[in-house]
């Protein structure tokens, strides 16, 4: 089953767009990673450093995704999802984007099948830091069936089935990069 789930994110290309998020918000957001951006109140600004030209994904160096308005038209049909509001701090960009959440369940994540390695430091308590991994494997038995979802371990990683993946592939969603699950995590 594993084989109908992707990973989105960013391309690596440099011609694209990519940010950081400014000084003033990464309290705030750095508050809500850990829930996934969950019920995230507020706007989160964003300078464009690298890059020429807007992609439909912004890549800001964060575990958020940021997309253009064109991709959350695409997935209206999901619906299971909430946005917040993204200001770029840049004069004539020619095309908005948000902050999205997935709001789909996938299940926990399974650190065995996945082949995690955990590093756990000296003053670390509890499983510690994945470092490595083959796979992002999860039970799919308590996966939602939704098409745009993350799994509980990890709430910022956003995972969408392969009718997604082909939706956004035949509207040419740039700057977007489709990861098999069963590649996430892999260093060779």
């Amino acid at each position: 089953m594993l084989n109908k789930f992707y990973s989105i994110m960013p391309t690596w290309k440099k011609k694209w767009f990519w940010g950081r998020i400014s000084k003033n918000d990464i309290e705030n957001v750095d508050r809500c990673i850990g829930k996934g951006m969950r019920g995230f109140k507020g706007v989160v600004h964003i300078e464009i450093v690298g890059g020429n030209s807007p992609g439909d994904i912004l890549h800001v160096g964060f575990p958020l995704l940021i997309v253009s308005f064109k991709v959350l038209e695409l997935w209206k049909q999901f619906e299971k999802y909430e946005t917040y509001p993204v200001v770029i701090l840049r004069n004539n960009l020619p095309q908005e984007y948000t902050g999205i959440v997935f709001l789909g369940r996938g299940g926990p994540f399974d650190p065995n099948e996945s082949k995690a390695v955990y590093f756990k430091g000296a003053d670390s308590k509890g499983k510690g830091v994945i470092i490595k991994q083959q796979g992002m494997y999860f039970d799919d038995s308590k996966w939602d069936g939704s098409d745009l979802f993350t799994i509980d371990d990890f709430p910022c990683h956003p995972i969408v089935t392969e009718e997604v993946v082909k939706l956004m592939k035949k509207a040419k969603v740039t700057n977007c990069d489709y990861i098999p699950l069963k590649r996430v995590g892999i260093y060779t």
